[in-house]
């Protein structure tokens, strides 16, 4: 690329971002949340630059399904006391990225059903595919594809290997490594994303966490410290949970694939500041919020 359609990206990156802002801060004139009753933890790690997208991302799922508990893991970033990373670390994981809010996870699990929502989400139709997780106690998984297949470590090692190459990410080199670390062959992996998640109660969580960091800190080295080692684990921890299943597709999903049936976004960060489609999704999110009844 050269430098001229460099300078040209990044101003249309600026101005996108700069037009999201604008809309986004109007959240904060909506009224405040008021604690709900469904049997769940909503919990999400926030970065300082992102408070205002995190609260139209929460306020906009809680309209639709209101959570009797909020957490929110504070980045190193946060001001406000909530519940600092620094709290959520295990000699045998790695720190950073986002491994403390998956020890969190671990933590809130142990007591009540954990759904992970992270702050460039949307939600703006009903989403029963995730109460009904909730109520059944079963897990659920934001897929990739139509019917996000759940396969053995045998399978997932095959689907991963074309893009296991030199200077792979390391998602693709661990999904290609952990049929070798010792697991029981009935274990399984989806390929998902950790942004919106949901796992059901489980006293074994943390124990299979750390566990299965060992075993991938042991076979990747320092690999394992790398971004996107969390999301890994995250999928093969609700992989292996009971009955789960992957969100319908794209009913749930990115931006690009998105239908008029979508109920629930993902702006993740190649997709957030290149058009006008996160604006307008949060502009419509923040009128759904104000429509709730006093």
């Amino acid at each position: 690329m050269s430098l001229v359609n460099k300078v040209m990206s990044r101003a249309k990156r600026d101005y996108w971002r700069w037009k999201y802002h604008r809309v986004a801060r109007q959240v904060l004139a909506t009224r405040p949340l008021e604690r709900g009753e469904l049997p769940f933890t909503l919990l999400s790690m926030v970065h300082q630059r992102d408070v205002s997208s995190y609260l139209v991302a929460v306020k906009s799922f809680a309209h639709f399904l209101n959570p009797a508990r909020i957490v929110v893991v504070c980045d190193p970033s946060i001001d406000p006391e909530l519940r600092e990373a620094h709290e959520f670390v295990h000699p045998d994981i790695p720190r950073g990225g986002t491994w403390e809010r998956l020890f969190a996870i671990a933590h809130y699990v142990e007591d009540s059903y954990v759904v992970q929502l992270d702050a460039d989400t949307l939600t703006v139709r009903p989403v029963p595919e995730v109460l009904a997780a909730i109520r059944n106690g079963t897990g659920f998984v934001l897929g990739e594809m139509p019917d996000t297949p759940i396969r053995l470590l045998p399978a997932a090692r095959e689907y991963a290997l074309p893009w296991a190459g030199p200077g792979a990410h390391v998602q693709a080199i661990a999904e290609t490594e952990m049929v070798h670390v010792g697991l029981p062959p009935e274990t399984r992996y989806i390929r998902g994303c950790s942004g919106f998640t949901g796992f059901p109660r489980s006293t074994t969580m943390q124990a299979a966490m750390t566990d299965y960091s060992r075993r991938m800190g042991a076979r990747l080295g320092a690999d394992w410290k790398r971004w996107g080692t969390e999301q890994v684990t995250s999928n093969y921890l609700v992989s292996n949970t009971p009955g789960v299943q992957p969100l319908p597709f794209p009913k749930y999903g990115t931006p690009d694939v998105a239908t008029t049936e979508t109920a629930f976004y993902h702006f993740i960060g190649s997709m957030r500041f290149v058009n006008n489609k996160y604006e307008a999704a949060s502009r419509h999110a923040i009128r759904l919020i104000n429509s709730a009844p006093a």
